[in-house]
């Protein structure tokens, strides 16, 4: 199994403590850089994987590659993990990885820990409150939208789904003994969720 773990920030007291967990509990843990290094040796002999900033694509793929296989290995054989700066899920080194990984080992199951990224650490650092609409984008074009307080998730999926999105996955409670969660089309999202919902829409690859 191969567990993305989320470092946070930089910050070592903005850590997780299920991250900690992880990286102890790890029987290898992989990062992609010095920073992240520093971070897990508290906790693990952390292996550092290079992911060189080049523009030659080809050489680009056969490194991700390279070091996919190195992961894929040893997650087939004991509990690995891979851990990064900021959240795992969000414009992070794993989830390319991941992707490499899943396409060419299908049977190496993968389960990620989420952590501080940048935006509420921004929010933190700058003195900056989000409580209005807001975009993130690295410059691409935009392939999945985030509704929060999804009170009505089959209205906002039909809304949203005008828009060209067409796959929804709607969560309320999440990380609680109460969750709920439900994938599908615009129509599998039901009437009425709780206060405490967010509905994720994507647009197909």
């Amino acid at each position: 199994m191969l567990i993305g773990i989320s470092l946070g920030p930089g910050d070592p007291e903005l850590m997780t403590f299920k991250a900690a967990k992880a990286l102890q509990s790890c029987f290898k843990v992989f990062v992609p850089g010095e920073m992240s290094a520093e971070l897990a040796r508290p906790y693990c002999s952390p292996n550092i994987l290079t992911f060189p900033m080049i523009d030659d694509e080809q050489e680009l793929e056969r490194i991700w590659v390279k070091n996919a296989e190195i992961v894929a290995d040893s997650a087939s054989k004991a509990l690995v993990g891979f851990a990064v700066i900021g959240d795992v899920n969000t414009f992070s080194t794993f989830i390319h990885l991941k992707k490499i990984l899943i396409d060419r080992h299908p049977e190496i199951e993968v389960k990620t820990i989420p952590g501080v990224g940048v935006i509420p650490a921004l929010a933190s650092k700058f003195g900056s409150a989000f409580d209005k609409s807001f975009e993130v984008s690295d410059g691409s074009e935009i392939f999945a939208k985030i509704r929060m307080k999804a009170i009505h998730p089959r209205k906002m999926a039909e809304d949203l789904q005008k828009q060209g999105f067409e796959e929804f996955i709607l969560g309320s409670r999440l990380y609680t003994s109460q969750e709920k969660i439900v994938k599908g089309n615009s129509q599998d999202m039901p009437e009425r969720s709780d206060y405490f919902s967010v509905l994720y829409a994507r647009k197909k690859t």
